[in-house]
């Protein structure tokens, strides 16, 4: 029947809640998660919103009204331009009475930097063109947390059935693994009634205790998106729903996969370990199923999957014609970057292109379940998904 198998970040001390049958979650779409998990976001460019607190605010709300300040809200590149030069009446005007909306401009940062809710964020931002310059860095902030936690990180798709002792090369160091060998599951418990006898006996730990959530802190598969849409309507149930302008910034404050993601660009896995990188077009089926680090069909998700499990028994419920248990990239650090910043942050370092050896791999994976027309077969169940017969 086979075993179960689950994502973990070890020693981060991380995992996921979820796992299955590899010869399923390799196949159904559960391996994008992985990319949600390893792709680094792009920031916006921004630049052109920034404040530069040396110069004035470029509104003075203590004596605007909502009528005069929501046209002003909508003309942020007039609001940088005015925040960046100031004025000299502004300057010069110290007579005027200290109000939140004329604290100097280092100190509405650092309120920005201290409010614990991205709702306050937003519902700030949104009074003025001013306060939506100074907020805008914040919840893109916010948003680009969800994506990325564990790029960087010693990865596995370990097994329900991997013995004590058996982990991947390198994970751990040999002070390390002396400590897990010795190391139990739990102190072992005792009958109250019966202090001479072991009622449960504690267990050798082994690489799959990491996936508990006494060892591990359980991450959730966040949905950026949905997630977005609740932060705004738990604005709106702060009466702003009544604010033309919190409605026409809506658009702009909703996660949008493409903003942290660009797709006209070509991105990268790398496994940060071994050097090595593959490239998005080497395994896409099509041109057209590349969107950014996303890819139809087959895509990151599924290469690391495929190379990252761990086990010691080899039953995984699929054909396996690469020793799949024994994952040749298990315990390996990854991330998904573009690849201009792949060339900038790395320049003059010697990395291999294992694009071609990866994209043969998975041929032979995807062939010895769907047989020699895999691809075909592969696309044409995905075109026909929504069919109902």
């Amino acid at each position: 029947m086979g075993q179960n198998f689950y994502l973990v970040a070890p020693r981060a001390q991380r995992a996921l809640p979820w796992g299955g049958k590899l010869g399923e979650i390799l196949f159904d779409g559960s391996a994008e998660v992985l990319v949600r998990l390893l792709a680094v976001p792009v920031r916006p460019n921004t630049a052109s919103e920034a404040v530069t607190c040396d110069a004035p605010k470029a509104i003075d709300t203590s004596k605007s009204t909502k009528r005069k300040v929501e046209p002003e809200v909508l003309d942020d590149s007039r609001a940088v331009k005015q925040a960046k030069t100031g004025s000299s009446k502004n300057k010069t005007d110290t007579h005027r009475s200290a109000t939140f909306s004329n604290l100097p401009c280092e100190v509405h940062q650092l309120i920005f930097d201290h409010i614990e809710y991205i709702e306050d964020v937003i519902c700030l931002g949104v009074t003025n063109r001013y306060f939506w310059a100074l907020s805008r860095q914040h919840f893109h902030d916010h948003y680009a947390s969800s994506r990325g936690l564990w790029a960087g990180e010693n990865i596995v798709c370990v097994g329900e059935n991997v013995e004590p002792g058996d982990y991947p090369p390198g994970l751990f160091s040999e002070e390390e693994l002396d400590e897990l060998r010795e190391r139990t599951t739990d102190m072992p418990s005792y009958d109250e009634y019966n202090p001479d006898e072991v009622a449960h006996p504690a267990e050798p730990f082994t690489l799959y205790h990491f996936t508990f959530p006494s060892i591990s802190d359980m991450d959730r598969d966040i949905d950026a998106k949905s997630e977005s849409y609740r932060t705004l309507l738990n604005c709106r149930g702060r009466g702003s729903q009544e604010d033309p302008v919190f409605r026409q910034k809506w658009g702009d404050l909703v996660f949008e996969e493409s903003t942290y993601f660009p797709q006209d660009q070509p991105w990268i896995l790398r496994n940060l370990t071994t050097k090595e990188f593959v490239r998005s077009e080497a395994i896409a089926l099509k041109p057209e199923y590349i969107h950014g680090p996303n890819i139809d069909l087959l895509g990151f998700g599924e290469v690391i999957m495929s190379r990252i499990s761990w086990s010691s028994s080899s039953s995984i419920s699929m054909n396996d014609p690469c020793n799949i248990s024994r994952g040749v990239w298990a315990g390996h650090c990854f991330d998904i970057t573009t690849l201009a910043k792949h060339r900038h942050e790395d320049k003059g370092r010697e990395w291999t292109d294992a694009s071609e050896e990866v994209a043969n791999e998975i041929a032979s994976i995807w062939e010895s379940d769907y047989g020699p027309d895999w691809r075909e077969e592969v696309c044409s169940r995905w075109h026909n998904r929504w069919i109902w017969y």
